[in-house]
């Protein structure tokens, strides 16, 4: 009855925000429009993601998403997984709220092979993933917006840019401010955190210290799940004028963690425990050389390390140990020149990974150098020609090209159309290719090419729409099969080729200077691969929905969020087991922030609202596992906190 009544309310609001969308309304509605601050996101938002050069939201040749540091503050979000689960496209498959952070997932456009970046310096690392990375980033305090770039971005990015890009831009602050942070929650939820930021003679600077702690929670059917984190970061910002067209920039972020998880169907094993430790530091120059001609040079290093101890059914009695490490050299420099009608973009980008992960391979290096080229070609006012082409030399697997070529057309001021085609190349990681149990140094690189079509629009009064099309087709594809179904035991494996499409909406309508809603919708289909199903497995969902209402005034601000998953069913099965607890479902949460003086906001945050009971990972297979192996989702669960600044 719950779950009815969660939907029934879930529809009506849908239909009534897609009925605010759609309308025009009266001249009433808008006669507050002028009032909307100019950090409001709208298209005409400056983008640099798509062609790593400033662009129009609306004009730019890719399917691209903006988190403004408006929205991260008004709806609170713990870290960065979270943020993104609001993103249309992006799906997220999490174990816990707390523990095995190496465990998460999240897909754009199908594919979890997926380039984060902060300020233009690349964070992946070899043998990491994306999401590791994301659940690590627990300020986002000092954002000043997130882009997310939907589909192949290989040519700029690199070999992990299959799905998509995630550009973390961070604030240039000015004057002085000191923020002292408390919040409490849930599931014994604790976080304090400690910011100074300031800018003054050519300096500006912020750092910030943060402690996360969480206990045990409980499902929405109230079943308690042992849980634990307590985690410190540290971010430290320092940047320097050196001149007018010339600014240095050090930066240092440092996570760790100790966590422990374990599923409720695992509690007749010792309970998982892991650490992770994460820092990276950079040194990044920006060079404006003359009106034409500009200059960003980064180095960085960085450390990632990450020791699971798991029990569970066929681990030895002391346990299965993973500890993976990572040591990471990174130096790029990318040179942009204004010539004429053309904006010609090239770079240089190096890195140094030295991989470990002990009991199952010695230290291995990997070394890749890549070179690339782009021009951005105005043939006409409304008709701009990019193409580009990449090459990178990798140490363990040779030497690949990934060109490039997109195609944008203003149909009018308000109205931009593109087409695009890009390539892309996915070298094995080092677990993939050299652990003793799933690797396979047979592995050969995965490659693949990603088409797209798609259509912005300012329809003016606050209606905006974008929409596009993709299809993509994989060769050599790269995944896990199960050999041995009674020990679930198997290895990584070129299962052949992998083909995938899908297509997104998403309209954002201000009503007035107050309310704005926002409707996304993404349909993907990944073909079968292997031994699996479509989707990845069943991971991945069908259709998804993102749906939300934003309302401000001066003091109080305030964001209703929903998220539908729809045909998500997992793997087929030899037997009648659910892999999931359902195949279709919808969360709801709510942010409140309420300025009770000039220096002081209190908060409330309130997750899955109505109780919806379900998972994102699952331990159900076709190995005599039994219905309920699930990693279930939180309930309903709150926070409440105080932010003090002087």
């Amino acid at each position: 009855m719950t779950n009815y009544i969660s939907k029934k309310i879930v529809m009506n609001v849908t239909a009534a925000l897609a009925f605010g969308l759609v309308s025009t309304g009266g001249e009433h509605a808008f006669a507050a429009d002028a009032d909307l601050s100019a950090s409001e996101h709208m298209l005409d938002e400056t983008v640099v993601t798509a062609t790593r050069t400033p662009n129009k939201e609306l004009k730019a040749d890719a399917n691209i998403t903006v988190i403004t540091g408006k929205d991260i503050e008004r709806r609170h979000y713990t870290d960065l997984t979270q943020a993104l689960r609001d993103v249309p496209g992006i799906t997220i498959n999490q174990y816990a709220p707390a523990g095995y952070n190496n465990s998460t997932k999240f897909y754009i456009n199908g594919s979890e092979h997926v380039v984060v970046l902060i300020d233009g310096v690349r964070q992946n690392y070899a043998g990491g993933t994306s999401a590791s990375l994301s659940s690590a980033m627990k300020d986002l305090s000092g954002i000043e917006r997130i882009e997310v770039l939907h589909g192949s971005a290989s040519t700029l990015y690199g070999s992990d840019a299959k799905g998509g890009v995630i550009n973390i831009i961070t604030k240039k602050t000015q004057g002085m401010k000191t923020t002292i942070g408390i919040g409490y929650g849930s599931y014994s939820r604790q976080q304090y955190s400690i910011a100074n930021a300031g800018g003054e003679n050519g300096w500006d600077w912020r750092i910030k210290y943060q402690k996360d702690k969480s206990g045990d929670f409980k499902d929405a059917h109230g079943n308690q799940t042992p849980s634990h984190l307590d985690a410190d970061s540290i971010n430290l910002h320092l940047g320097k004028e050196l001149s007018k067209a010339s600014y240095l920039s050090l930066n240092y972020r440092s996570y760790k963690d100790s966590d422990r998880y374990q599923a409720r169907h695992e509690m007749a094993y010792p309970i998982n425990k892991g650490n992770y430790d994460h820092f990276d530091a950079s040194i990044i120059w920006n060079v404006q050389i003359d009106d034409t001609t500009k200059n960003q040079m980064s180095i960085a290093r960085s450390k990632y390390d990450y020791d699971l101890l798991t029990f569970g059914r066929w681990s030895p009695p002391t346990g299965d140990l993973y500890d993976f490490s990572v040591w990471t050299w990174k130096f790029s420099d990318q040179f942009d020149k204004q010539l004429g009608d053309h904006l010609l973009t090239a770079g240089f980008d190096f890195s140094k990974d030295d991989a470990t992960t002990k009991g199952s391979f010695d230290d291995r290096t990997l070394i890749n150098r890549s070179f690339y080229l782009q021009d951005q070609w105005g043939i006409l006012p409304a008709l701009k020609l990019t193409a580009g082409i990449r090459h990178d030399s990798n140490s363990g697997f040779g030497s690949h090209n990934s060109p490039s070529v997109s195609l944008g057309y203003d149909l009018d001021s308000s109205t931009h159309i593109y087409a695009s085609y890009s390539e892309y190349f996915l070298t094995p990681t080092p677990y993939e290719f050299y652990d003793r149990r799933n690797g396979n140094s047979n592995l050969k690189p995965e490659s693949g090419n990603t088409k797209e079509v798609g259509i912005a629009r300012d329809f003016g009064r606050g209606l905006s729409l974008t929409a596009s099309y993709f299809k993509r087709h994989s060769k050599d594809r790269i995944t896990w099969v199960m050999t041995d179904p009674i020990m679930f035991t198997g290895q990584y494996q070129n299962v052949g080729d992998e083909d995938a499409h899908g297509w997104s909406l998403q309209m954002t309508k201000r009503i007035d200077s107050h309310l704005r809603t926002r409707l996304g919708y993404t349909r993907t289909h990944v073909s079968v691969i292997g031994t699996g199903t479509a989707n990845n497995n069943g991971y991945l969902p069908e259709d998804q929905w993102n749906i939300g209402v934003d309302y401000r005034n001066r003091d109080f601000d305030s964001s209703l969020l929903a998220r539908g998953m729809v045909g998500r069913p997992g793997r087929a099965l030899t037997t009648n087991k659910p892999y999931f607890p359902t195949d279709n479902y919808w969360v709801v949460d709510l942010a409140m922030n309420y300025q009770i003086a000039d220096a002081t906001k209190i908060y409330l945050k309130v997750n899955n609202i109505f109780n919806q009971f379900y998972a994102e990972h699952s331990g159900v297979s076709s190995s005599g596992s039994t219905a309920g192996q699930w990693w279930t989702a939180p309930g309903r669960n709150f926070m409440i906190g105080v932010e003090q600044s002087f």
